[in-house]
């Protein structure tokens, strides 16, 4: 198959299976490099976008525009391919169990719908909610419009701490988690195990017309695989995480061999464990704003590769590409690249072979 909308499909398709075997196509790491593609500030928003409100999430042939409004208004470069979700925002897996789903202009975010774990019982996936009825709908619509111009990813469905904290409210689950470990664990795995029957559902749906698989994030595997994330995780110890919450993310693991987990570098703390699990084949280390500078955070990227495990940093200044390449192996690393414009998007794309030549020849 050929995407209309991503040259040189064929090719990246090679780039990215060698990615996945741990080796380099043209002496190049994945690099997805992008730079905005206007003045943000002159962006006169369509009012059908700029809104509030559900009509643009949940109205198929809007959110699809939306999303390419979005993305247009940024400039491509390297290994980035276009894609569209088909989720109306992230974390909706707990909109499809009952919290409250509330459309903002530019986000989408739930509310609680219960305030301690003996209301759990309420909380369960049901294929009628409305959401998920509209998710399945809007599945539909980008299977028969956005494809073959486009991949389509399967939805950010979440992870267990951003649902639960989402349906009880941060509070009442900080505490909860504190008070009663046990309920917390069972409730946490009880939602996985649902998650996967809606990931089912979702994925037997849109793998058929697929040039393999991507999820949420710009991830391309000729195989089917899992994403795996959980942001709310910051706010725990390593040994409480994993003795309330990893169980649920093992369960979220199992629908597929390979798996990639989008994690933050606010969330280091977890690294170890993670790589222990043997759950991720590859670990998208995020920068959050708050975290201090990205390049402190070398020797968890180093951890990461030193377990077999492949790199994703995102998203990753000019100015630092050269410090990670000399200091992490280039094969089975990726990087989101973020440059000021076209003219030093397309450098940062011939400078990168020259610098991992260098890191090769010093490694070999």
């Amino acid at each position: 198959m050929e995407f209309k909308d991503i040259p040189n499909w064929q090719t990246l398709k090679k780039r990215y299976t060698a990615f996945v075997e741990n080796r380099l196509e043209d002496d190049c790491i994945i690099a997805q490099i992008q730079n905005p593609g206007c003045d943000f500030s002159k962006v006169k928003t369509p009012a059908i976008f700029a809104d509030a409100g559900d009509k643009k999430y949940l109205d198929p042939k809007i959110y699809y525009a939306f999303q390419k409004f979005r993305y247009d208004l940024w400039s491509w470069h390297g290994d980035l391919f276009r894609y569209a979700v088909p989720s109306y925002g992230p974390n909706v897996f707990i909109g499809f169990c009952g919290a409250k789903v509330v459309f903002g202009s530019d986000s989408v975010w739930h509310e609680p719908a219960i305030e301690s774990l003996d209301e759990a019982d309420k909380i369960h996936f049901d294929k009628d909610n409305i959401y998920f009825r509209y998710l399945l709908e809007s599945i539909d619509y980008g299977v028969k419009n956005v494809l073959p111009e486009r991949q389509l990813a399967l939805p950010d469905l979440g992870g267990p701490t951003d649902w639960i904290s989402a349906v009880m409210g941060t509070e009442n689950f900080l505490i909860a988690s504190i008070e009663e470990p046990d309920k917390m664990r069972e409730f946490a795995s009880r939602l996985a195990r649902e998650c996967n029957e809606a990931y089912s559902i979702c994925e037997k749906l849109i793998s058929p017309y697929m040039d393999g698989a991507i999820n949420w994030m710009p991830v391309w595997n000729k195989e089917k695989f899992v994403t795996l994330q959980d942001d709310m995780a910051i706010n725990f110890s390593p040994q409480m995480y994993k003795d309330l919450f990893m169980p649920a993310m093992e369960i979220l693991a199992q629908p597929a061999k390979f798996r990639v987990m989008h994690w933050h570098d606010g969330c280091a703390q977890h690294v170890t464990n993670i790589l222990e699990s043997k759950l991720v084949d590859v670990l998208q280390f995020g920068h959050d704003p708050n975290t201090g500078p990205h390049r402190n955070y070398l020797p968890q990227m180093q951890q990461i590769q030193a377990a077999g495990v492949k790199l994703f940093i995102s998203c990753v200044q000019a100015a630092d590409v050269e410090f990670f390449i000399q200091n992490l192996n280039p094969v089975g690393l990726m990087m989101i690249i973020d440059t000021v414009s076209d003219e030093a998007s397309e450098q940062m794309r011939k400078d990168l072979p020259i610098m991992i030549r260098k890191r090769l020849a010093q490694l070999w």
